[in-house]
Order: C-alpha cells, then structure tokens, then sequence
C-alpha cells in the first residue's frame, strides 16, 4: 500500500512541476527569479491522509525545487511514510535538465537516501543507500541510460507543449530508486467553480496520467503495476505569468485510487511570488 502511496504523490509532484517548466521554457523572456508555493492534501475516504509541500525558485537558466510528502490526522498513527526531495539543473530552450537530485525516504523506521547527478538526460553517477547489486541494478542502470530526469526535473518541459493542451506526451523519470514512465493525454475542457475544492477558480483542462514501472522494484510489485498500471485524472489551470506575459498551466487537482480506494487532492495552498494564482481564486484554505 505504501508503494501505491508513493506513486501517487509521486505523480502529484511531477504534475506540480508543469507550472515551473513554463516559466523557465524561455530563458530571455525572464529577467528576475520567480518563486511558486504549492500545498496538495490528499484526501481518502473523506479523510485528510497526505499533504505533499511542493516549492520551486527559477532563475532564467537554473532552478532550484524541492518537495515534501507526510502523512496528516489520522493516517499519521497506522502509515509510517516521509518522502523528501531536492533537486537543481539548468534551463536552455531544450528545455529543464537535471543536475543534482537527492531523496529521502523513510519507510517502517528504515531509510532509503538517493543522489544522483546528470550529465543532460544521462544519469552518471549514483548512490544508493541501501545498495542495490546484481541484475536489479543492471536493470536501473539500463532503464536509466536510455534518457532520463529526475523526479521534481523531468516534466519542466510539459508546458513547452502548446498551452491549450499541456498533455499528450511522455517522460522517463529516474530517482535513484526505481525508473518508471508517465504518460499524459487530454480528456477535456472543464471549470472550477466556488462548488470545487481547492484554492482555483476558473478554466482547466483534464488529462489522464498513467504510471509504468520500467525497473527498481520487486519482480512481484512490477508484475502487478505491469498488469494493472495506475492512472490518475489531473486539473491545469490556465495562469497568467507575468515573467512570460502569456498563460501557462498549473496542476490544481488530481483524483485516483489507492490500494483500490478512491482518493482526491486538491492544491489548498498555490502562491507565484505571493500571489494568489487568478484574481477569483484563494491563496490558502
């Protein structure tokens, strides 16, 4: 279940990242660093479960994120699950690449730490704390060699996409850890209104998000997500940037399930420089 919990937030986190790549797509067209906040809650069974704390400085040529996920009421006393992840590259009209990425993850009272640092879209070192040897780690490195960012990283391109539709494209993701896939395709136009949970009000399009394992976990595990890969459905929002002068799209909602439950997040908190997203919507809940 907890590996289901990380995919999710996972997920969450690359589609938070959406709203990053367009402000760093063009290099001259930003002449100052810009700062974008996010607080996703997830919620299960009517139940606060999970916030995941998202935050991201741009510069016209690097970048600096980071993000944390922790349990919240309830499922703090019976899920033992903390994520926490950094990373910093550059940003060239082909768009974001990794630098240097580390992730701690904390899991039943043991640790996992990760760093790995790029060359481009080639991983070329790591370290991996438990160790991973033999076949799985010929697995990785082979999944990983073929292109690859790291997770806050790899989708600072989606918004390169044309901005009335931010999907139907696909990223390669490695964290140290495990190399999987994420495709994204559009369903729909849609709007947030004063009914709709969360901080946005306003247009928004829906897309599909589908998660395919490629290397790092159990034979077991990666059978099943192989069989039955999860896919989650997720909310941009049309935002004026004023470092770019033009809209770009930021990850408001997703839903899916979890472990067969069905789960809903909402962004309760999204900021740029302080800001509230649209002059209709909130900053915080």
């Amino acid at each position: 279940m907890k590996t289901a919990f990380i995919n999710t937030a996972t997920a969450m986190t690359l589609a938070a990242t959406a709203f990053a790549s367009a402000l760093a797509a063009t290099p001259d067209a930003a002449s100052a660093a810009d700062k974008l906040d996010v607080r996703y809650d997830l919620f299960t069974r009517g139940i606060r479960a999970f916030a995941l704390n998202y935050s991201v400085d741009i510069e016209p040529n690097s970048f600096n994120a980071s993000a944390t996920l922790r349990p919240k009421g309830l499922a703090s006393l019976f899920i033992d699950l903390k994520m926490d992840m950094k990373s910093s590259g550059t940003v060239s009209p082909d768009g974001a690449q990794s630098g240097v990425f580390n992730m701690n993850v904390k899991e039943k009272g043991r640790d996992g730490k990760y760093t790995v640092n790029f060359d481009g879209l080639i991983p070329v070192s790591s370290k991996r704390d438990p160790a991973v040897k033999g076949n799985k780690r010929a697995k990785i490195d082979a999944a990983a060699a073929k292109g690859a960012r790291d997770t806050l990283a790899s989708i600072l391109n989606l918004s390169l996409s044309p901005q009335e539709n931010p999907c139907n494209a696909k990223y390669r993701v490695y964290n140290g850890k495990e190399v999987f896939q994420l495709a994204l395709r559009k369903i729909k136009n849609d709007v947030f209104s004063k009914k709709d949970g969360g901080v946005y009000r306003g247009p928004a399009i829906v897309c599909s998000m589908t998660y395919s394992t490629l290397a790092g976990l159990s034979a077991r595990t990666e059978a099943k997500y192989r069989k039955t890969p999860p896919v989650f459905r997720v909310w941009f929002a049309p935002v004026r940037s004023p470092v770019l002068g033009r809209d770009i799209n930021v990850l408001v909602a997703a839903t899916g399930k979890i472990k067969g439950k069905d789960f809903v997040a909402y962004a309760n908190r999204a900021t740029l420089s302080g800001r509230p997203l649209n002059t209709q919507s909130l900053a915080k809940r």
